[in-house]
């Protein structure tokens, strides 16, 4: 925990300062903490990220399954640290069954949150455009028996975007103590499968990294930049 919070602390004060390519007198200050999940802006980042690479999967028809732990059977610090192995392999053993019977693997987006009550991580997957996923009792077997319940799949139709940034926004509950079992694990907060939507193309930046400082006074280090001779443009 105290390693977590000294890590958000150093990560809160940190700057990255970008010059212009073709102009370098121009300058950009971009606090690390506006793409970092630990912080409310830099969820909100990664939520646009998505917003953006989801885009065609508007509003579609799909089914949701649900994966829950059971507190008797593991503890809490030890599920944060597996859960995001325990989604691989119950997806991969579901995945196994239906390459079996010639049905196409599955296409789907995984987001993690904090269980009510019990503070475990509680997975909820979304698979697009599509009916049927494989018997229950095949998807509790690949959840091991006694550490989880599969939910029955529910047929929903969704903004899967929106799907998505709802519970990124709900981040924003999460203690530090869940933040930091997170941070431990250096897990994942979502997960998408192979081809679920194509890749946005980079544009070239007309920015490029020039130094990272840490500070606790945004303000001076703005005035020792442009003291220096340097322009400084907001926004990022």
């Amino acid at each position: 925990m105290w390693d977590f919070l000294d890590y958000k602390v150093r990560i809160g004060r940190t700057c990255v300062i970008l010059s212009k390519k073709d102009e370098p007198s121009v300058v950009r200050i971009m606090p690390v903490s506006c793409k970092s999940r630990y912080f409310n802006d830099g969820r909100m980042h990664i939520s646009r990220k998505i917003k953006r690479r989801l885009r065609k999967y508007g509003k579609v028809p799909g089914l949701m399954v649900t994966l829950t732990y059971d507190t008797k059977k593991i503890g809490k610090r030890e599920a944060w640290a597996s859960f995001g192995k325990d989604v691989r392999r119950f997806l991969n053993g579901v995945n196994q069954y239906r390459k079996r019977r010639g049905w196409r693997r599955l296409h789907y987006l995984w987001v993690v949150e904090v269980q009510q009550g019990t503070g475990y991580p509680h997975v909820h997957i979304f698979l697009p455009n599509l009916r049927w996923i494989a018997p229950v009792k095949i998807m509790n077997g690949n959840w091991p028996e006694g550490r989880a319940n599969v939910a029955s799949p529910k047929r929903i139709e969704v903004n899967c975007a929106g799907y998505v940034s709802k519970y990124l926004r709900k981040m924003q509950g999460w203690s530090d103590l869940h933040l930091a079992l997170l941070w431990s694990g250096e897990c994942r907060m979502y997960s998408f499968s192979r081809g679920f939507s194509p890749k946005i193309e980079k544009r070239e930046s007309e920015w490029q990294r020039w130094q990272i400082v840490e500070t606790e006074h945004s303000e001076q280090l703005e005035k020792i930049l442009e003291e220096g001779g340097y322009k400084i443009e907001h926004g990022y």
